[in-house]
């Protein structure tokens, strides 16, 4: 059984100047947490543009995992800080399609954020509008995840809105310890760091 300490990291990260401060600052974030990890460049972002090669960056990530056999795979964005301690021993359920190591509240049109006991580790995550900290388990899911990446890409619509649809379906996880990471840009903090409790279903 795999643990979240066998993890290997891409983080996405823009190619414009403006952004070499958040890359930097989350190379020492990375480095200090201790596991391997890459980056992945993503083009400067201009307008409309900037939903799909987001999109297309997670979906780089994911195909980069396949083509090295780097699983699980954990992707992160640029803003992501810890919320707590890393959970290093947190065993990694590879039936999941994905797991959510961070959470958002944000409306995604699919209804309010749903969370379901689905074992002693984990919530199932329905209706969150997240990417940006994404855990794949396997070469499966992460062959899921471009073909999810894909059809957004096709409609230029945020893959986490496809995500959050998709979460009617699919098997998607978070751990019961709360969510790891959360954004600190001043639009996403306050709705993604957060209590998880109130948004349990009994």
């Amino acid at each position: 059984m795999s643990k979240l300490s066998d993890s290997y990291i891409y983080y996405i990260n823009s190619e414009n100047p403006s952004f070499n401060a958040k890359r930097e600052l989350m190379e020492e974030k990375l480095t200090n947490l201790g596991l391997p990890y890459e980056r992945v460049a993503v083009p400067v972002q201009d307008g409309i543009a900037t939903v799909n090669i987001v999109s297309g960056a997670h979906r780089r990530a994911a195909q980069l995992a396949i083509d090295s056999n780097k699983f699980p795979l954990l992707i992160l964005e640029d803003d992501v800080e810890l919320l707590h301690d890393f959970p290093f021993d947190l065993e990694i359920n590879k039936e999941a399609k994905l797991i959510y190591l961070g959470l958002s509240l944000y409306d995604a049109g699919q209804g309010r954020l749903e969370l379901t006991s689905h074992d002693d580790e984990y919530y199932r995550v329905k209706n969150s509008l997240a990417a940006h900290a994404i855990l794949i388990p396997t070469r499966e899911s992460a062959e899921y995840y471009i073909d999810l990446c894909d059809r957004s890409i096709d409609i230029t619509n945020w893959h986490d809105k496809e995500l959050a649809y998709d979460s009617q379906k699919e098997l998607f996880l978070t751990p019961k310890r709360g969510p790891v990471f959360f954004q600190t840009d001043g639009h996403t903090r306050p709705v993604t760091n957060f209590d998880t409790k109130d948004f349990v279903i009994e």
